[in-house]
């Protein structure tokens, strides 16, 4: 299922026995933009979830209008081509070799893009962020490049599970700067990797660690995180309510708090883990 248009929800209870997963989405153009670049994608019911995992992503697109938004769908649809070759094999893929399978994609997105950038000058300077999330009844994998961000709210505590591909980022990893200077800083939008830029990518931030029922994720885009600081992230995944209406709160919250990008959250609650 891709999703990406603005104004867009859905909240689905995707019965996996012996994984169930709640599953909300909700983008938004934000204000001072023409259009919005971001893009999401969650696989459909019909996939081997047994086999691959249920994965999810986000997509920030740059670029412009035309090749931004190109970068961030052309992501997402090649995540839903692959993922549903993957899910057609017979054989189970365990984390690892899940993990190894989407950072392979994620090169290889990152190829085809561009291509696509050569081959048209429509698309030259384009780009995209992209936050992957592997769901099996046992793991949470994750693939990122970017500074779009996935977090995990897990009894009471948030933790941010990737970390930004950005020039601040690079800052306060060497000691250079305090890090909460992070959100304020004028250069906090350089990025020092995307997909699908002219300098081919160099490095795809993986892990995977083990789920628990009661997990809630949330992947979202800039647009959401540089607007609600993390605490006020931490309060809201906290709050009662299936996965649509708290990614509809979230985008609600950022455009309260005048976000000036595009905004995009894709909440997931574990309702039940196979461990």
């Amino acid at each position: 299922m891709l999703v990406a248009a603005e104004g867009q929800k859905c909240a689905l209870a995707l019965r996996l026995q012996p994984l169930t997963l709640e599953v909300g989405f909700k983008t938004n153009i934000g204000f001072g933009r023409h259009a919005n670049e971001d893009a999401g994608w969650v696989a459909p019911d019909t996939f081997r979830w047994d086999r691959a995992g249920r994965l999810m992503a986000v997509a920030d697109g740059m670029g412009g209008h035309k090749g931004g938004g190109f970068a961030s769908h052309y992501a997402c649809k090649a995540l839903d081509d692959y993922y549903h070759k993957l899910t057609q094999r017979c054989s189970l893929l365990g984390p690892a070799e899940l993990c190894r399978h989407l950072t392979d994609l994620i090169y290889r997105i990152d190829r085809g893009l561009r291509f696509k950038a050569v081959a048209s000058a429509d698309f030259k300077d384009m780009g995209t962020t992209l936050s992957c999330l592997v769901l099996t009844a046992t793991h949470s994998i994750i693939g990122h490049v970017g500074d779009s961000r996935i977090y995990r709210w897990r009894s009471g505590h948030l933790s941010c599970l990737t970390k930004d591909h950005s020039f601040v980022q690079e800052m306060i990893t060497e000691g250079e700067i305090d890090p909460l200077m992070r959100d304020s800083h004028p250069l906090k939008h350089m990025l020092t990797q995307a997909v699908g830029t002219a300098e081919p990518l160099e490095h795809v931030l993986a892990r995977i660690d083990t789920i628990k029922a009661g997990d809630r994720f949330l992947l979202c885009t800039d647009g959401l995180h540089n607007s609600v600081p993390d605490d006020q992230i931490g309060n809201l995944l906290a709050l009662n309510g299936d996965a649509g209406s708290l990614s509809q709160i979230l985008v609600d919250k950022a455009l309260a708090n005048e976000t000036r990008d595009n905004v995009t959250a894709l909440v997931v609650t574990v309702v039940n883990a196979g461990n």
